[in-house]
């Protein structure tokens, strides 16, 4: 594996919800409800349709409403989306266009609020270039159409999904306890329903992002259903 770390995903979902509760704090530290999160995505994933039909651009939903769609809902902060990159430029501006805060790199646009302190407050919507990784490259291609939270959106099916939640678990680069949400939410999926057809996809993605990489998300896969401890 690439970094030798226990994760428990049996991790009730009231202590998912709290953590995202707590994170979702504005400036003045009032907490907000996790449903009122929802709600707000639900705003965020209706804009995001409406600009994806203005400027038709393609799209794959990913990141915690993805999970939510899979497996059981739970409060996450962002829209994350993976679109391609010929199209940041003109979706970056879209949004500056309508009012918000936005950051930009060769690979990512971060959305904020027009109000937002984007050195400390969250994004409400995270747009990723596929062609970032071959992982995302492929997991957007085989996306499928689906209704989330009320509205029509491209998603990527489970099994690309757990291959891209393994993809960020075993990245050194990303922050321990984000990567603990990774496994908690690899889990949640594959108990909630994982068929073999769910498990090949997710193997043949995962395969992309390193030699061996489909080995250890099989052993992880096997551990999972066993109900051993977890290894990322």
């Amino acid at each position: 594996m690439a970094d030798a770390a226990g994760f428990d995903v049996r991790a009730s979902q009231g202590e998912q919800d709290a953590a995202c509760y707590a994170r979702a704090v504005d400036a003045v530290g009032v907490a907000v409800h996790p449903l009122e999160t929802l709600d707000e995505r639900a705003r965020s994933l209706a804009e995001l349709t409406e600009i994806f039909n203005e400027v038709g651009s393609d799209h794959a939903l990913i990141g915690g409403l993805a999970v939510g769609y899979h497996a059981r809902k739970r409060a996450t902060i962002d829209v994350d989306m993976l679109v391609p990159r010929e199209r940041l430029d003109i979706l970056a501006g879209v949004f500056r266009g309508r009012g918000y805060l936005v950051t930009q790199s060769p690979d990512m646009v971060r959305v904020f609020s027009g109000s937002a302190n984007v050195d400390e407050d969250d994004a409400l919507i995270d747009l990723l270039a596929r062609e970032a990784h071959a992982v995302l490259d492929e997991a957007a291609r085989v996306a499928e159409p689906a209704i989330v939270l009320g509205h029509p959106v491209r998603i990527v099916p489970r099994g690309a999904l757990v291959a891209l939640k393994f993809h960020a678990a075993v990245s050194p680069r990303r922050a321990h306890l984000d990567r603990h949400q990774d496994v908690v939410d690899l889990g949640r999926i594959v108990e909630k329903r994982f068929g073999p057809d769910d498990e090949a996809l997710a193997l043949r993605i995962a395969a992309l992002s390193y030699p061996g990489a489909d080995i250890e998300l099989a052993a992880l896969l096997d551990d999972l259903r066993a109900g051993r401890p977890i290894k990322i």
